[in-house]
């Protein structure tokens, strides 16, 4: 009798996990199947998501894909959008200029300054930018601050991700091979520095970008690379981690409350904006964004489709699952009850908690 009421008390234990497994991830719904599944002929992988609202919302991926909504995420239109770089003639032939072979680069990063200014960043050196809420998108030119043949700018080709505007005029963006590039016409023109790694070098990437004010700001890259800038990004200063963990994903809520995400689950505070320290997550999956709607309620995303989620400031995080199977490349929230996902496999995912 005893051996049977454990049995049963096992068994009631394992339904009521299933159950609570069940009711946490049903709040997670994919909008849009992988690329097999779906089999509509738009392919890429995704790496970005951003929604000015509850209903209108953009997702970019490789091959320069870019898709928009404006029912939330239920429907998704392509939108052709012209890289050809400024003053190319169009239908000249093969591929835009600086572009190498391949066609269009990979979109990595949405970034918007205001309802109508924004940014995406991408593969070798792409940038494009929008002044009337994402209708249009021109390219603007990367260029290396040091002079190429013939004294001749040379164009900056490196990964571009992270992007930031510290005020109408001026910016900056990171990217990997140590690209730091800056504007001070409002993101027209992009002037920097990039060093590629030779044989037998280690290449250092900066992933991401945030300032909290127009003086105060960080970089997180590979290695634990953690950048400090206290004069508008005059100077950047190495700063300590703790970890040499590839950082990949930070979000600040205010100028001292803030988060890094990285490698093998790692997730790092700040509540001084000075000092990171180490929160637990029980994660073992690569993170590679994070977003916080407020000082408590935040997401972070990563590998095998993997989220956690915070109600306290990341005090603790709670693992689900978005949907799909891929690595989780970005996400974004409008407020705590809607939240959406896009991934490597084509895979979009939303949040609701309504």
């Amino acid at each position: 009798m005893v051996r049977i009421n454990i049995t049963f008390f096992i068994a009631l234990i394992a339904i009521v996990g299933f159950f609570t497994l069940t009711i946490a991830d049903a709040k997670w719904t994919v909008l849009r199947e992988d690329d097999i599944l779906r089999g509509d002929g738009i392919e890429g992988m995704l790496q970005d998501v951003y929604f000015t609202d509850n209903q209108n919302g953009l997702v970019v991926g490789n091959g320069g894909l870019m898709l928009v909504t404006t029912d939330g995420g239920k429907t998704w239109t392509k939108k052709d959008v012209n890289m050809q770089p400024p003053g190319s003639r169009q239908g000249a032939g093969g591929p835009p200029g600086g572009f190498g072979r391949g066609g269009s680069p990979a979109l990595n990063t949405i970034y918007f300054v205001d309802e109508k200014i924004g940014f995406i960043t991408g593969e070798r050196g792409m940038i494009l930018k929008t002044e009337d809420g994402g209708e249009t998108w021109n390219r603007k030119i990367a260029r290396n601050e040091s002079s190429g043949q013939n004294n001749n700018p040379r164009p900056i080709r490196a990964r571009l991700l992270g992007i930031q505007m510290i005020s109408d005029t001026t910016g900056f963006i990171a990217g990997s091979e140590n690209t730091i590039l800056k504007t001070t016409d409002g993101g027209e023109t992009w002037i920097g520095s990039s060093e590629r790694a030779r044989v037998g070098e280690t290449r250092n990437n900066l992933e991401n970008i945030w300032f909290v004010s127009s003086t105060n700001g960080w970089i997180i890259g590979s290695f634990g690379t953690l950048l400090h800038t206290t004069n508008g990004g005059e100077s950047w200063e190495k700063r300590q981690a703790g970890f040499d963990n590839n950082l990949f994903g930070i979000h600040f809520f205010d100028e001292k409350t803030g988060w890094i995400c990285g490698q093998e689950g790692l997730i790092l505070h700040t509540n001084d904006g000075v000092t990171w320290k180490q929160q637990e997550t029980n994660s073992i999956d690569n993170l590679y964004d994070i977003f916080f709607i407020d000082n408590m309620i935040g997401w972070a995303v990563g590998d095998y489709s993997a989220v956690l989620h915070t109600t306290d400031g990341g005090k603790t995080w709670n693992a689900s699952k978005a949907g799909g199977s891929g690595t989780i490349k970005g996400i974004h929230a409008t407020d705590k009850n809607h939240c959406w996902t896009v991934d490597d496999w084509g895979v979009i995912s939303a949040f609701k908690d309504e």
